[in-house]
């Protein structure tokens, strides 16, 4: 009697364990690829920061972009622009219309960057240690791999639940 409550115990830990993984996955995955595009946000990885400039953003992490016409941007508000294939994100110190330029603020100092290379406007935060699982997830392997976990999870979870629906 007392192994087949062991093995209804384990059995509902693997489910509960199956369960949980796969329901961070699906969360993950319609975040990045549902409500970002619906909100009309970018999820942009972080995931060098060599520039002479510094981004405010962590290096790893995974920063929100929203489409925004430089023009619109503010005193204060974070601009996002590219160095190279790196995004950066920097602080509006004035907004020169006339000229089409920005000067911006970022770790290491100052700089006046044109509104060509604006790709929008930074949300105040970020997800730290996101940015390299998201560019992962969504670039070659990563998409395959995840549908194939997502399946084994859901075939561990019916097994499971298979072996608890067994012991009762």
């Amino acid at each position: 009697m007392k192994e087949k409550k062991k093995k209804g115990l384990k059995a509902r830990a693997v489910r509960a364990v199956a369960g949980v993984l796969l329901v961070l996955q699906c969360v993950t995955l319609i975040a990045f690829f549902g409500l970002m595009p619906l909100a009309k946000y970018d999820a942009l990885p972080i995931l060098k920061d060599k520039t002479a400039m510094g981004s405010i953003y962590p290096k790893g992490s995974l920063a929100f972009v929203q489409k925004t016409e430089p023009a619109k941007l503010k005193t204060g508000s974070i601009a996002v622009y590219y160095s190279g294939d790196t995004p950066i994100g920097a602080e509006v110190l004035t907004n020169d219309k006339a000229n089409a330029v920005l000067l911006v603020s970022g770790k290491n100092g100052t700089q006046s960057i044109s509104y060509r290379k604006i790709s929008g406007k930074g949300s105040g935060f970020s997800v730290p240690l996101l940015g390299s699982y998201a560019n992962w997830l969504v670039n070659g392997i990563g998409v395959i791999f995840t549908v194939i976990m997502m399946g084994v999870l859901f075939i561990i979870f019916a097994v499971a639940c298979i072996f608890v629906r067994d012991e009762d």
